[in-house]
């Protein structure tokens, strides 16, 4: 616990902000976690001892970093094609992959993993031989439990019902598309390919195609929203009854070329939790409120409406090998990413060397901290018997000062089987829950480094 002037946490506040990282809760710590250098042999090795032992619990995550087009408000690694080049462009990429793969010199198919998620960039942009090609690579190295959640990412205007029934054959069972808003003008502004008739369109095709998990991507915070531009959103998206919704709100920094935009007529936090409310009226339950608003139609399992990979990692049930240029990959003890940029990861591995990775190691207090982190930004709550399964000791007695002054403060309310945290909730919460946690969790070795 730290109890810096407030010059010093605007500083930090300002460094979040630049690398648009105050929501970014699951990359503890994310202000030093991708600037430092690690050898590629640390990775291999690490990795031989995680994929030894066939009872780790782990999903795959694989980044496909291209799309047609850069919109303003992503903050993901992309980048465009031009249409005349994308096949050789997406053919060498995937070679890219092969070749990534086989430098580890690992049996992975030791291990059976729980998920596949498909990022991006865009890969619905891939033609039917290529998907298939790019799913061959990954089952060629890789083995996955029976019934898991195979999940790509996608736009509306780029999926075709001969793609979907490909996918079906592929055995994807899950389709995220970022639909951001449902109006025609907004989407334009933004950099958006698609219009309303694609999203239509494209949850048609879906269901027809036997997909039948569709998940969907909201965001406030754009230029040109209104309260009657919010509206029709929501209910075009309850209408359209995809099983998953994730709803965010704009930051800024990093790759993100606008500013988060409010509506003239209306408090963009009424706005927000108007339409949780109109989720939950229409057939919806919360599956996450803190930084994010998270729900999923009632009657579906939450294991096949929300990401799993992302779920395991925010729950610490199971970790995330990432691979392609710009991955992540999440270990207990260790975290790196891959360069984030695809032309130097392609040539490193065309000469036989690998791209370079960032990480940092990960002690047991930082695993700690990553959990509670994780918690709070996601569901402003931490169970009690899950703490102590995960670490052996009740949060109380890890960090006994933070616990007894936030709750003696009103900030930390405790249950018998739960802690429930009271931050505020001003646009989402972010700036509150990021104040907070450089205060009472991150690492003082953590804040040194950021300082410096």
């Amino acid at each position: 616990m730290m109890d810096f002037n407030e010059k010093i946490y605007e500083k930090i506040f300002d460094l979040g902000i630049k690398y648009n990282i105050l929501a970014n809760c699951r990359e503890y710590p994310a202000l030093v976690f991708s600037r430092q250098r690690i050898d590629f042999e640390r990775i291999k090795e690490a990795l031989a001892r995680k994929f030894s032992d066939r009872r780790l619990a782990c999903g795959l995550y694989v980044h496909f970093p291209f799309c047609e087009n850069r919109c303003s408000f992503c903050k993901y690694y992309s980048e465009v094609v031009p249409n005349k080049d994308k096949e050789i462009v997406f053919d060498k990429y995937l070679s890219s992959l092969e070749k990534e793969l086989k430098l580890y010199q690992i049996d992975f198919s030791k291990v059976e993993l729980d998920n596949l998620c498909l990022g991006g960039g865009t890969p619905t942009l891939l033609d039917e031989r290529r998907i298939g090609n790019y799913l061959d690579i990954i089952y060629r190295f890789f083995r996955f439990r029976r019934g898991a959640q195979i999940s790509i990412e996608g736009t509306p205007e780029t999926i075709t019902i001969s793609k979907i029934k490909e996918y079906k054959r592929l055995g994807i069972n899950r389709v995220s598309l970022g639909l951001q808003s449902l109006n025609d003008e907004i989407l334009k502004r933004t950099g958006r390919m698609h219009t309303v008739k694609d999203v239509e369109r494209a949850f048609d095709v879906i269901r027809k195609g036997g997909i039948k998990y569709i998940a969907a991507d909201i965001l406030w915070g754009l230029p040109g929203e209104s309260s009657a531009t919010y509206e029709r959103t929501i209910k075009r998206v309850i209408k359209l009854s995809p099983e998953f919704v994730e709803g965010f709100l704009l930051t800024t920094g990093g790759r993100v070329k606008i500013a988060r935009s409010y509506p003239e007529d209306a408090d963009i936090d009424e706005i927000i939790n108007g339409h949780k409310e109109e989720f939950l009226n229409n057939g919806y339950r919360i599956y996450s409120w803190g930084n994010f608003l998270g729900v999923t139609k009632k009657g579906v399992s939450h294991e096949y409406a929300v990401n799993q990979n992302t779920d395991g990692l925010y729950n610490c049930r199971a970790a995330v090998l990432g691979i392609g240029a710009g991955a992540s990959s999440h270990f207990d003890n260790f975290k790196y990413k891959i360069v984030s940029d695809s032309k130097a990861y392609s040539k490193y591995l065309k000469n036989g060397v690998s791209p370079l990775f960032f990480g940092t190691r990960l002690s047991r207090d930082d695993y700690k901290r990553q959990y509670i982190i994780s918690r709070i930004g996601f569901f402003r709550s931490i169970a009690k018997k899950r703490y102590k399964e995960l670490f052996g000791k009740d949060l109380a007695i890890d960090f006994p000062r933070e616990m007894d002054y936030l709750k003696e403060c009103g900030i930390i309310r405790e249950t018998k089987n739960q802690y429930y945290w009271n931050l505020g909730q001003k646009e989402m919460g972010h700036r509150s829950f990021f104040e907070h946690i450089i205060k009472y969790w991150y690492h003082p070795k953590y804040i040194d480094r950021m300082l410096g």
